[in-house]
């Protein structure tokens, strides 16, 4: 499963060439950042920019390990699928994890089969497969919560300082990756945990202190930063009411998160295992999904994203459920087997998008879970053509904004300076005509030699020093 699942995964990736949306080329400008202070053998640069530097509202421990991917494969543009496809690896290891959480809550002698279909569950979730696609820390995001519970379980079973120290420096990255992660662990850890007993007591304050000095530095250091983040997100930007922000997560849930097949095998699942009196791994679903899902529900500023790292819940109840008995299994087969065929279609053929979404959030919708488009809206083939001309400035005349049906992103020019700086062709790119420069890109012009059908308009290059 988990090879096939990788092989179509990257076989997306390599098919895709569209800009990328406006947060996920910012997160590759802080890869850049890391990039270069790797390229250029700066570990303390490194080291800094990750734990105390100013690089705006996010936590970089994301960033940090795209930089560092990005360095080893030795490629130039990110674009590429060896560098594109570390995202995956969230995915995949969301799986692993929550695998072998599942195999916990089920009889010993069914431990496997519900390890394989959690993995299996989770490799299928819509959401998630979008996610792991792109420079997103949402996907990094869905594994540091799935490894943490996994680490806080092993601890809780067998107390040692040594496991301590690994929850710690779980903790500590999770802390680094993004900030709604304390919002998102809070109710599980507290439920696997439990009434501390006397032996969890030194490797639980072991596991903390570590996570402080971990998180610590980055937090303090960013902290006037992080109330101004805090405060967007409390205020929100949208008009809904109090009934479209509590449907919001679950509709998001229904139709991008899990999609209709995982989601009525979860319900399905959840009334099994209360049929049957099965209360730890429903309780653990609860806490895990409910209890983040209410947080999220009350904070204003929303995104279906946002909800990720809350899915894999789902996949534990389906497991605990699939293991009880042969007529159980028949209706969670088709639910898993319903999966498949609806990732594969929002991968391949559909774009979904949240339809309340302008309610909570006015602007353009960001869409994850579409198919894999060859259009880079000419930016290889300027690229190419400015490679055989002479040095000079480049002048965009015109400059065009990308509408929301292609991609939630910045206007064209701003994604050209990087192409030829990250291809090897580095121009100064200007919009101002004022500014110094010999080539002029004019955009809308009939007839030009490069086509951009994205836009629907095509692109001339002259040079200004000629006739």
């Amino acid at each position: 499963m988990c090879a096939v699942w990788a092989a179509l995964s990257v076989a997306w990736i390599a098919a895709d060439k569209l800009i990328r949306d406006g947060d996920e080329e910012g997160h590759v400008g802080a890869a850049e950042l890391f990039l270069g202070d790797l390229r250029h053998g700066d570990l303390l640069g490194f080291l800094e920019r990750l734990w105390v530097g100013p690089m705006g509202e996010y936590p970089q421990a994301f960033a940090a390990s795209v930089g560092s991917w990005w360095w080893l494969t030795g490629t130039s543009n990110p674009g590429d699928v060896s560098v594109r496809a570390i995202c995956l690896m969230s995915l995949l290891l969301t799986a692993l994890a929550t695998g072998k959480i599942a195999r916990r809550y089920v009889h010993p002698g069914q431990a496997r089969s519900a390890e394989l279909v959690a993995v299996s569950a989770t490799l299928l979730i819509p959401l998630g497969n979008g996610l792991s696609r792109h420079f997103m820390p949402e996907g990094a995001l869905m594994a540091a919560v799935a490894v943490t519970l996994l680490s806080a379980h092993r601890l809780t079973e067998r107390p040692s300082m040594s496991r301590g120290l690994q929850l710690g420096v779980i903790l500590g990255l999770g802390l680094l990756t993004k900030q709604t992660f304390p919002l998102l662990i809070a109710a599980p850890m507290i439920y696997i945990i439990g009434r501390p007993r006397r032996t969890l007591w030194i490797p639980l304050s072991l596991a903390a202190l570590t996570a402080a000095c971990l998180a610590g530095p980055w937090l303090l250091s960013n902290a006037a930063n992080q109330l101004t983040y805090t405060t967007a997100a409390v205020e929100g930007h949208g008009t809904g009411g109090l009934l479209a922000h509590l449907l919001f997560y679950p509709e998001s849930i229904l139709r991008l998160g899990l999609g209709p097949p995982l989601f009525i095998a979860a319900v399905a699942s959840a009334f099994t295992l209360i049929r049957a009196r099965d209360r730890r791994p429903l309780m653990l679903a609860v806490v895990w999904l409910l209890g983040g899902l209410l947080i999220l529900c009350f904070i204003p500023k929303k995104y279906p994203r946002l909800a990720a790292p809350l899915l894999p819940a789902a996949a534990v109840l389906v497991a605990a459920a699939w293991v009880r008995g042969a007529r159980r299994q028949r209706t969670m087969l088709l639910g898993v087997s319903l999966a498949v065929p609806w990732v594969f279609w929002t991968s391949t053929q559909a774009e979904l998008s949240h339809p309340r979404a302008t309610a909570i959030d006015p602007g353009c919708p960001q869409v994850w879970l579409r198919p894999p488009s060859a259009d880079d809206l000419g930016l290889a083939e300027v690229q190419k053509k400015l490679s055989t001309l002479p040095p000079g400035a480049v002048l965009v005349d015109k400059d065009q904004s990308i509408p929301c049906s292609l991609q939630t992103t910045h206007n064209w020019s701003s994604h050209l300076g990087p192409y030829l700086r990250r291809s090897g062709t580095d121009r100064d790119v200007h919009t101002d005509s004022a500014s110094p420069h010999r080539f002029v890109l004019s955009l809308g012009a009939e007839g030009g030699e490069i086509s951009l059908p994205g836009l629907q308009m095509t692109l001339s290059i002259h040079d200004t020093l000629q006739p």
